[in-house]
């Protein structure tokens, strides 16, 4: 019954969850501290749609600057929305212009965003200050960052990074349906072995093509392709039949799933000087939260495949295929 309530958490939590970040690209020019804050509004508490932001954007801006704090020793003389524009995928991004009295030597960032959109929601932003480009992720865990003309050490970014890529494993539901409906079918342990390895090089291949630009997809089709590769395994699983190898055809797949883990990085403009170190340690976070899961999730499968319950397959099956669905018109027709 255990096992059982956890698949069944797991569909409702997908079900009801999309990740939830929001961006800023803060630029220090002396006493100017410019800032572009990107965020979804249908994510807010109080969701806004793209029709209601005009007459909502006074009420929007003001949460953003309640949860939102720009800090340098000195307060600002001058704080104002520039302007914001609608983006695709429902995005609003807002350009805010802070006038301090002095010279910016020094900043700190806070988000408290997660109090007024979900919980989990990270907040992914980069300073330009000094001329060294600082990037930082926010979130309920680790709310402030504090930058001066110091670049951060290796080892910040590697801890940064690889916690990033496991947050974004365990936040990142489509992604766990499909290792999940892969798992169901998966007999064996040379088997698992096969499926993992391929997943993993297939999209640490186009997550690094990615990141540095060589290749981008646009995020509405990878996203919507993410989802047609979840309904395929399911169809795969219950129907019993089998196009190629279920390794190759993870393969190409992972190729789609490694443009979605790359929309994380390619948003945040990292510098090119720490982009290698901070692509390895994401991805390394990335394969930690699967292994993670996968070592949690395929035990479990055993145990009840063992117990006699012929159903998993099927009923896991016909779930993960909902959410896809669910999540192909989401992405393919309304994001």
């Amino acid at each position: 019954m255990a096992a059982l309530a956890l698949l069944f958490a797991f569909f409702a939590a997908a079900r009801a969850h999309d990740v939830s970040q929001s961006q800023s690209k803060i630029d220090v020019d002396g006493r100017e501290v410019r800032v572009l804050f990107t965020l979804n509004p249908m994510q807010l508490r109080d969701p806004v749609t793209p029709e209601q932001v005009p007459q909502a954007i006074e009420s929007i801006y003001a949460s953003v600057q309640q949860h939102h704090l720009v800090r340098t020793p000195a307060a600002p003389v001058r704080v104002r929305l520039e302007k914001y524009e609608l983006l695709a995928n429902y995005l609003l991004r807002m350009e805010i212009l802070y006038v301090f009295a002095q010279d910016v030597r020094e900043i700190e960032i806070t988000s408290t965003m997660g109090q007024i959109m979900p919980a989990d929601h990270n907040h992914l932003m980069s300073v330009r200050l000094n001329g060294t480009l600082h990037e930082a992720i926010l979130n309920a865990g680790s709310p402030s960052a504090k930058f001066t003309g110091v670049q951060a050490t290796n080892w910040q970014t590697l801890w940064r990074f690889t916690r990033l890529g496991v947050e974004h494993i365990f936040t990142g539901y489509d992604h766990l349906a499909f290792l999940l409906g892969l798992l169901v079918a998966t007999t064996t342990m040379g088997s698992l072995v096969k499926v993992i390895t391929s997943f993993t090089l297939a999209h640490s291949i186009t997550l690094a093509l990615a990141t540095f630009n060589l290749v981008n997809l646009p995020s509405r089709l990878t996203e919507s392709l993410i989802a047609v590769s979840i309904l395929y395994i399911a169809a795969e699983n219950l129907l019993n039949f089998r196009v190629m190898k279920r390794y190759y055809i993870t393969f190409f797949f992972g190729l789609v799933h490694g443009f979605g883990f790359s929309t994380v990085l390619r948003d945040m403009e990292l510098p090119r000087s720490s982009l290698a170190l901070s692509l390895f340690s994401f991805n390394f976070g990335v394969e930690l939260g699967q292994i993670t899961f996968v070592l949690l999730i395929f035990p479990l499968v055993q145990d009840l495949v063992k117990s006699g319950w012929s159903r998993l397959k099927p009923a896991v099956s016909v779930g993960v295929g909902c959410l896809a669905v669910y999540w192909f018109v989401q992405r393919a027709f309304l994001g």
